[in-house]
């Protein structure tokens, strides 16, 4: 019987939830519109080029990164590449850390 599978997200494309691909297209869109664009605005002094540029490398950057994010969820457990990237950021001192992490080997030896 299949009715526990009901409660889970389902992968659609490549191990990817529909969450995480709209995520991706949209951080992809965003950052691609906002870099082309200052970039062109800076060589051509028209904007409009890099936006004309993000609309047709669009589906292929988000496919790449579609693709990088398939190997990092490949054989790990749900919700292994969240963690992965709070540790990452936690690490960069780009977000605060609500536990207490630590890295390193743990002693249970007594002290003096």
């Amino acid at each position: 019987m299949i009715l526990h599978e009901i409660n889970h997200k389902m992968p659609i494309y490549k191990d990817c939830t529909l969450g995480e691909m709209l995520f991706v297209g949209a951080m992809v869109f965003i950052i691609e519109t906002i870099v082309l664009s200052i970039l062109t605005r800076l060589m051509f002094g028209y904007a409009s080029i890099g936006m004309a540029l993000t609309f047709i490398s669009f589906f292929h950057i988000t496919q790449l990164c579609l693709n990088q994010l398939q190997k990092i969820k490949y054989g790990k457990p749900q919700g292994y590449y969240k963690q992965w990237a709070i540790k990452k950021l936690i690490e960069l001192k780009l977000i605060r850390s609500l536990y207490i992490t630590r890295l390193g080997k743990w002693s249970v030896r007594r002290m003096p």
